[in-house]
């Protein structure tokens, strides 16, 4: 059984469950707007500009990308500035 690829917003990576060992770095919002969030767990929100968000983020091949779509209520960001990864919404995951 072979591995599923897919992509999201020009981001291609596996398409399976993220590790303890992966944070959310990109999701949808709303009609194809993005937010992101970077190492420093800072969250942005980017509207249309995906390739902005991927840099913010820092995507890079090497950090095992995934995507996977959650399931249960994931909270990373500061608690002052409440946009999380919503249930249902598709997320790029990488390691941490």
């Amino acid at each position: 059984m072979g591995t599923r690829y897919g992509s999201m917003i020009g981001v291609k990576g596996r398409c399976m469950k993220p590790t303890l060992k992966h944070r959310p770095a990109i999701w949808e919002c709303m009609l194809g707007t993005v937010y992101a969030m970077n190492n420093e767990r800072d969250i942005r929100y980017f509207d249309y500009k995906w390739e902005d968000a991927i840099k913010f983020a820092g995507i890079a091949k090497e950090r095992d990308i995934r995507i996977y779509r959650v399931k249960e209520r994931v909270s990373w960001g500061s608690p002052e500035y409440a946009s999380e990864p919503s249930v249902g919404r598709m997320v790029v995951w990488i390691t941490k």
